[in-house]
């Protein structure tokens, strides 16, 4: 298990292992922490990542590729949990960012996701469609749904879902819609 830091890697061995919560040939370290450097991955199992930030991608790319190397069909999985590796103060808004997202991330099916946001939250459980919800005290469980699509949607999509459903935005026309595009990459530029 690679956590976001050292501090986190010790406080879950002592917390997990130490209290018997998870089996002792369980390893956890920092993602390019000072323990996961020279760490045996060659009988491992599976991976779990924990945080994964796009700061860390290099060391990510490296491990991952170490485990598909492997010539031994022990290496099962690979868990991500909560990464963040596409971040705009990191990777920026053009190339680099996009070639971390096919390398890293596109290949990778989501099966459980989950964001929150400040109206609501977008959730997958697979193998059902990606779903965004509202909150609304009148609705059972204090959410509704808003859409359902079957691939993950970008920010502005979702926020374009959230005012459309709320009347803040027209829906869309049918057509190529250029303009649009080129207006969501502007305002894209500017949140940065």
């Amino acid at each position: 298990m690679y956590f976001p830091d050292e501090g986190s890697a010790a406080l879950a061995r002592r917390d997990w292992i130490g209290q018997g919560a998870v089996p002792k040939c369980v390893e956890m370290s920092s993602l390019g922490g000072m323990g996961s450097a020279g760490a045996d991955i060659s009988k491992d199992v599976a991976i779990i990542f924990f945080c994964t930030k796009a700061s860390e991608a290099d060391f990510l790319e490296n491990v991952l590729s170490k485990m598909e190397a492997r010539e031994d069909d022990i290496y099962k999985l690979s868990v991500f949990i909560n990464p963040n590796l596409v971040d705009m103060g990191v990777t920026g808004f053009g190339m680099a960012g996009r070639l971390l997202r096919e390398r890293l991330l596109d290949g990778l099916p989501n099966v459980y996701y989950l964001r929150t946001l400040q109206w609501g939250a977008l959730t997958r459980s697979w193998p059902k469609d990606f779903s965004v919800w509202q909150e609304d005290e009148i609705s059972d469980g204090g959410y509704r749904l808003i859409k359902a699509l079957n691939t993950l949607p970008t920010n502005p999509e979702v926020e374009d879902i959230y005012d459309i459903e709320n009347g803040l935005q027209d829906a869309p026309k049918d057509g190529f819609g250029l303009l649009n595009a080129i207006g969501d990459f502007a305002q894209g530029l500017m949140r940065m």
